[in-house]
């Protein structure tokens, strides 16, 4: 955050991925998502299960949560569905403009690379810091 305060943000995953190449993705970019549900995990998206599954692993009610994906079938319905906050992914544009999408799958939020993510969540949403104590 620009003041200096550190915020953490707690990151789960849902993919078509099978868990081993998941599991390559923790091990190669040194990033860890909790829970980390593949393909193995049923039902799919778009049923909201998996992104309920999360939030309960988090004890976190799904109006606290934002659902961030490329597909608006699967991952904007799903977290719709859940009750989340939605974010599309859009880096191609593919897409159009936001308010030209459907009512049934418009996000909450459209942003065209992940790096945009942070800057959502810091306009739009109370970011609770980490105390300093927690930081050592």
């Amino acid at each position: 955050m620009e003041d200096g305060t550190t915020v953490k943000l707690v990151r789960g995953l849902i993919t078509r991925n099978v868990k081993d190449t998941v599991d390559l993705f923790h091990q190669r970019f040194g990033m860890t998502f909790t829970p980390a549900l593949s393909r193995e995990f049923r039902p799919y998206k778009p049923n909201p299960a998996p992104l309920l599954h999360i939030c309960s692993a988090w004890n976190i009610p799904p109006h606290e949560v934002i659902m961030v994906g490329d597909s608006l079938k699967d991952d904007v319905v799903c977290g719709k569905r859940a009750g989340a906050f939605t974010c599309l992914l859009d880096e191609t544009g593919r897409y159009g403009p936001h308010d030209s999408l459907p009512e049934e799958v418009k996000p909450d939020f459209k942003v065209s690379s992940l790096t945009e993510v942070f800057a959502v969540l810091e306009e739009h949403f109370d970011l609770a810091p980490v105390p300093a104590e927690s930081r050592i």
